[in-house]
């Protein structure tokens, strides 16, 4: 088994997810690259691809969607798909759900075998206007990610592929 790791990472966060991922896979003897979308290499000769994004502006960015359309979908590729958005947890109900639209949006365009999405992280803290805008409280970590739910997905995906 053959495995693509692709990613889109403005601040590294979505990368170091994508890296740990690949770590469990090897774990498992799966054979496997990670890779940036924009240096990754032909998809062909991979038997699964499992594709990564961070949220802005309450959507996968731009090169990540345009990925998927013209890479991806319609192309009978077996595909798993994590999103990274550190309001997603703890933010305000309305965010939530435009990420969950965006998310619905993805899975109509590729039919991913799963999807799945995390908490991220911050630079730094929020100016205060923003946090209230966002509902993230004073006192929120700055990283919101969850590396055992992330470490059982990757575990899972390599179960999937034994």
């Amino acid at each position: 088994m053959k495995c693509l790791i692709g990613y889109v990472s403005k601040t590294g966060t979505t990368e170091e997810i994508a890296q740990r991922i690949g770590e469990i896979l090897r774990g498992r003897g799966i054979e496997v690259d990670v890779a940036a979308i924009g240096s990754a290499p032909d998809i062909r000769g991979y038997d699964r691809i499992i594709l990564g994004s961070p949220v802005n502006g309450m959507k996968v960015l731009p090169e990540f969607s345009a990925f998927l359309n013209g890479t991806i979908a319609g192309k009978g590729i077996p595909a798993d798909i994590f999103i990274v958005s550190y309001m997603y947890e703890k933010g305000r109900e309305v965010w939530k759900r435009a990420i969950l639209k965006d998310k619905a949006r993805l899975q109509a365009m590729v039919n991913p075998l799963s999807m799945e999405i995390f908490g991220g992280r911050l630079q730094g803290k929020l100016p205060g206007f923003a946090r209230f805008i966002f509902g993230i409280s004073d006192d929120q970590p700055l990283d919101m990610r969850d590396w055992n739910r992330i470490e059982a997905w990757a575990r899972s995906l390599a179960d999937s592929m034994a």
